[in-house]
């Protein structure tokens, strides 16, 4: 029996009332199982929600490609994320990340923190960051925990160094920066914004403007696409 801290990133209807939902677990990554009855009045599983951090108890089966759900309970509820409907859009997109690249079966503690601490961040009352500010920044760093992370300063073919002033072309499935001589590519990224999504990357969760915010979401989706396929 093993029970671990959990985020519930897909629950699809079996049946009358069972339900086979894919958990985002601290102890064993992604895995799957069926929730008996779930769809039922049932107290052992009347927490099984997404967006709260969830503490499960799971039946792991031998030759079995999913596990039995017996216990899910809200460790940290996150009650301001899902009253506002940009917030849980945010996290949804968040999510869907996670179910798309996070390996089965395999722990990830930095994957599974920093998608916690963004739904932390987007659950704060009167936050001053907007859900795509906080979605960009963790993106970014979702991305490095994933091994997908960015090169931006040069070319990942053959090394050449892009001076700071100038546009560059960035390939989202080779994992950052083409130069022209190496082929390019047709996402082209100014110089200035450059710099600031790399600051990002550093650490720097002040360094995008709120208009770069969706550039740079959109190419976290970018590269989690050109790895893992379109997200669902």
């Amino acid at each position: 029996m093993l029970r671990t801290e959990a985020l519930l990133v897909r629950r699809v209807p079996v049946g009358e009332a069972d339900l086979i939902v894919t958990l985002f677990t601290e102890a064993r990554g992604i895995v799957s199982a069926v929730a008996r009855s779930a769809r039922r009045s049932s107290k052992r599983l009347v927490a099984l929600e997404p967006m709260h951090l969830l503490r499960v108890t799971l039946e792991e089966r031998e030759q079995k490609d999913l596990a039995v759900l017996g216990e899910a309970s809200i460790a940290h509820p996150r009650m301001h994320l899902v009253a506002a409907l940009d917030r849980l859009e945010a996290a949804g997109r968040a999510l869907r990340w996670i179910r798309s690249v996070a390996p089965p079966g395999t722990r990830e503690p930095g994957l599974f923190a920093t998608v916690n601490e963004l739904l932390d961040a987007l659950d704060q009352p009167g936050a001053t960051r907007s859900p795509d500010a906080e979605l960009a920044t963790s993106g970014l760093r979702l991305l490095s925990d994933m091994g997908f992370g960015l090169v931006l300063d040069r070319c990942v073919r053959c090394s050449r160094v892009c001076p700071a002033e100038a546009p560059a072309c960035l390939d989202p499935l080779a994992g950052g920066l083409v130069c022209r001589a190496c082929g390019g590519a047709r996402l082209v990224l100014r110089a200035d914004l450059r710099s600031r999504v790399e600051a990002a990357c550093a650490g720097d969760d002040e360094s995008l403007r709120e208009e770069d915010t969706r550039i740079v979401v959109d190419l976290v989706e970018a590269v989690i696409q050109a790895h893992a396929g379109p997200t669902k």
